[in-house]
């Protein structure tokens, strides 16, 4: 208890009498707290254990951290005089590859163990440094479906700030460039993730059989605007919809659209065969290609002279127009095994003005995609053309008298109106079981991790991988433990004996397929000291 000088001094100056004891009077104690020490930076501790390292370091030098590992390893260690970033770090057990990866990714650098000695370097295309320093590899990728120009294009946003990508494409002149090739220079992990996008994206493309019904019918005074399908579907004994795209839009083409499945779309085509007045123009079946783009024409080509002039001279060249029926088909398979189709059905008539010499041309023409499933067709009907036709009728014999045979002929021109119908069936091909397996395999193999976070592995048990004390000890059946453990080599009488050695290589478990699992009895024998 401390109290104030004044009142002190005032109690010695007083009288005798007065000299009383004083009572205590509280005031400000002055209390005395042992603070913490300072941290103390720089301060590493590294641990050795069977080829495993344990670190912890907080607030230290790069350097001195990736020294300290060296030296710990009997390792050679160079690296650039700017390497002087501060890290704070907790390692437990994890292998010098790891624990190098992620120490300097997260500074952004590199490693490259070469001839006994670690390159550290930095992770940017303004430093450029041999091969051999930064760990770069080169890779060669042999496409077999996909556009080298296309892939080029997402692996440059792929790669690392040293990285570089270069393409061959092939060449339908050049016997000798037949490949679609892609060559990356990167560090390996960059080239990982590039191969993982390559193996996804060169997928042998799917392939569509499309079945096709083109037919004109005649338009009768009973159907002059148009074949009556809802008829034609009782007498079918299908049930349809009719589907109609801009009834409300004046300027949209006056067509509608029938989906139904393929047996139920045959008996309507031979039901509009038999009751109306109708012929098949075209029934191909054509091979299409997922994405690609097949026509289908039926008609004729106008042709027509064009005169290009220049300066000296003049050339003339003949062009031409197609006329008749065109469709022209583009399907896009899905994964499940459905079609998305974009149909453009085309009607035209046409002729070579004499006076001008440019072709003139009358074209009725819908563009629709739909969306089917295999084996479901639709029906694409309302392209409805008319023409002038000149018909003639006379008396019999005296019509055909020459020179006054025209007084007993009468000619006039009617109008014939005709509808074009044009009907689709798409049968998706299925995969091979070669080009299943591989699309699953390497499917799963690209799509699933490697690891979980920083150090946990994922699991991925349909690779085949050697025995590892620490990652992959050997499962071992409770059947087979005693024979498994009582099995050893000629040479050493603690380790087991490998498979495809004389002694006792049935005991060892072997996995077939990927999807195999083991039993819930299973165990792991523990790693061989």
């Amino acid at each position: 208890i401390v109290t104030p000088s004044t009142t002190t001094a005032a109690a010695d100056n007083a009288p005798p009498a007065e000299r009383l004891p004083q009572p205590a009077v509280e005031g400000p104690l002055s209390v005395t707290v042992p603070l913490r020490a300072d941290v103390v930076a720089e301060d590493i501790t590294i641990h050795d254990d069977a080829g495993l390292i344990s670190l912890a370091a907080r607030d230290a030098s790069m350097k001195d951290v990736l020294a300290l590992i060296a030296r710990t390893k009997g390792l050679n260690l160079v690296y650039a005089t700017n390497v002087d970033d501060r890290l704070t770090l907790t390692l437990d057990r994890v292998t010098m590859e790891d624990a190098l990866d992620s120490i300097l990714s997260v500074s952004g650098y590199t490693w490259n163990w070469n001839k006994n000695i670690i390159h550290v370097s930095k992770v940017d295309a303004g430093t450029p440094l041999p091969p051999e320093i930064q760990g770069r590899q080169v890779r060669v990728f042999e496409l077999d479906y996909a556009s080298a120009i296309d892939v080029d294009q997402v692996i440059k946003g792929m790669l690392s700030p040293i990285g570089k990508s270069f393409v061959s494409q092939s060449s339908p002149t050049d016997n000798r460039r037949t490949k679609e090739i892609v060559v990356v220079e990167d560090l390996p992990a960059y080239l990982v993730r590039i191969e993982q996008y390559i193996v996804q994206v060169d997928q042998p493309p799917r392939q569509v059989l499309i079945q096709v019904h083109i037919l004109e019918v005649d338009l009768e005074d009973e159907c002059r605007h148009g074949v009556n399908f809802e008829q034609l579907a009782q007498i079918a004994n299908t049930d349809l919809s009719i589907r109609t795209r801009g009834l409300a839009n004046p300027i949209a083409p006056q067509a509608f659209f029938l989906q139904l499945s393929g047996g139920d779309l045959s008996g309507i085509v031979e039901a509009l065969k038999s009751t109306t007045d109708a012929k098949t123009l075209a029934s191909p079946r054509i091979t299409a290609v997922n994405g690609q783009e097949s026509r289908i024409q039926i008609g004729q080509q106008l042709g027509f002279r064009v005169t290009t002039a220049t300066e000296t001279t003049s050339l003339e060249s003949v062009e031409f127009i197609d006329v008749g029926v065109v469709v022209r088909v583009t399907p896009h398979i899905t994964r499940d095994g459905n079609v998305l189709m974009r149909i453009k059905p085309e009607v035209s008539t046409g002729q070579v003005n004499p006076d001008t010499g440019l072709p003139e041309e009358e074209t009725t023409e819908v563009e629709t995609d739909v969306f089917l499933a295999d084996g479901q067709g639709v029906i694409i009907g309302g392209l409805i053309q008319e023409k002038d036709t000149n018909v003639q009728s006379k008396v019999p014999f005296l019509g055909d008298i020459k020179y006054a045979g025209a007084l007993f002929q009468r000619r006039t021109v009617a109008k014939e109106r005709s509808e074009v119908v044009v009907a689709l069936i798409p049968h998706v091909f299925p995969l091979t079981p070669c080009e299943q397996q591989r699309m699953e395999f390497d499917g799963m193999r690209a799509s699933q991790p490697l690891l979980h976070g920083a150090l946990c592995r994922h699991p991925r048990p349909y690779e085949p991988q050697l025995a590892d004390t620490f990652r992959n000890p050997v499962p071992v059946m409770p059947a087979r433990r005693a024979a498994f453990r009582a099995a050893q080599c000629g040479d050493c009488q603690t380790a087991p004996c490998p498979p495809g050695s004389n002694s006792q290589s049935s005991c060892w478990p072997r996995i077939e397929h990927p999807n195999l699992a083991l039993p819930p009895e299973a165990v792991l024998l523990p790693p061989t000291e």
